[in-house]
């Protein structure tokens, strides 16, 4: 029977596998997107998942049938497709206007529109440690971005405005996503509902996909599209496995490093391929607003046990000292 330090590790590092895979994934994604325009790449990364996602499920005699049968279970199967299909296409369209920095930082919107969401429409309790990781990631936000706002007529400033509006459009749709998904795991497993969702969503790009461009992409450019392909796959392979042997809110502590993987990563990228690769230029005050974001994300995620009263009394002792 596995130990309670065993299964820390095990979960910690699932955790970190996912957070490494997404921080990676909008450097791969930008550099696709010179050769491949956003609805091609999310149709073959639809599709990849549906395959494979099919074949686990066909051996393991799961494939969900009766989502065909029902027309309720059906219609919210529907709906949280074509959301996470908004999700991905206003993604990559976001990074046409914005570093891959920049992106992962404004994504980070999507899980706190799905607690703002999950208060209104599920009922659930917005605590007070919630409250003070959604300033706190709120504050970071505004500091990581102070440059923008201090370019007021600049060029650049006009492409971070409209970058924004889409990747807020891309958290939109992901938290309504994230709701309707989460409806669902009451009558179907994360698998089921993934393959459903992965099968039509692959179905629906398919008419405005040019599935032959594959053929223009050099090596390098072939093995970014599979990284990106099975990108979504591991990533929420390690997320939901780690899961198993690791509390919600641990996990999502974790995963609120994310943006600062993506920044190390982009800076390490420029410098061993520079001719592909290009970090955003950060000042202090970015930095610290990097920080606070991820700082905000985990206590949104561990508020609760961090922001309690005993914790409170506690450092009004040390402060006395």
């Amino acid at each position: 029977m596995p130990t309670s330090s065993s299964n820390n590790l095990k979960g910690l590092t699932l955790a970190l596998i996912t957070a490494v895979m997404w921080g990676l994934l909008p450097l791969a994604l930008t550099s696709v997107l010179q050769l491949m325009d956003s609805y091609t790449i999310t149709w073959y990364r639809f599709l990849f998942a549906a395959i494979i996602v099919s074949f686990m499920l066909y051996r393991k005699k799961k494939i969900p049938t009766a989502i065909f049968k029902n027309k309720g279970l059906f219609k919210r199967l529907f709906f949280a497709a074509i959301f996470l299909s908004l999700n991905y296409i206003l993604y990559l369209s976001a990074l046409y206007y914005v570093p891959a920095e920049t992106a992962q930082m404004l994504i980070q919107m999507a899980p706190f529109m799905m607690l703002i969401g999950s208060v209104l429409f599920l009922k659930e309790d917005f605590s007070r440690g919630q409250m003070v990781g959604s300033l706190v990631l709120i504050s970071g936000l505004l500091l990581f971005f102070n440059q923008q706002f201090t370019q007021a007529g600049d060029i650049e400033n006009s492409s971070f405005i409209t970058g924004f509006i889409i990747m807020f459009g891309a958290s939109s749709t992901w938290a309504i996503y994230a709701i309707l998904q989460k409806k669902m795991l009451n009558h179907f497993s994360s698998n089921q509902i993934m393959w459903f969702i992965y099968l039509f969503s692959s179905l629906f790009f398919l008419p405005v996909a040019t599935p032959t461009d594959i053929g223009s992409l050099s090596l390098i450019a072939f093995l970014l599209l599979f990284f990106c392909c099975a990108n979504t796959l591991i990533a929420y392979g390690t997320f939901a496995e780690s899961l198993e042997y690791w509390p919600a809110s641990k996990v999502s502590a974790v995963l609120a490093i994310t943006p600062l993987l993506t920044v190390l990563f982009a800076t390490i990228a420029e410098k061993i391929w520079p001719k592909m690769f290009s970090a955003q230029s950060l000042n202090n005050i970015a930095y610290i607003g990097a920080c606070l974001v991820v700082l905000g994300s985990m206590l949104t995620a561990l508020g609760n046990k961090i922001l309690t009263k005993n914790n409170f009394r506690a450092l009004k002792r040390l402060m006395r000292l």
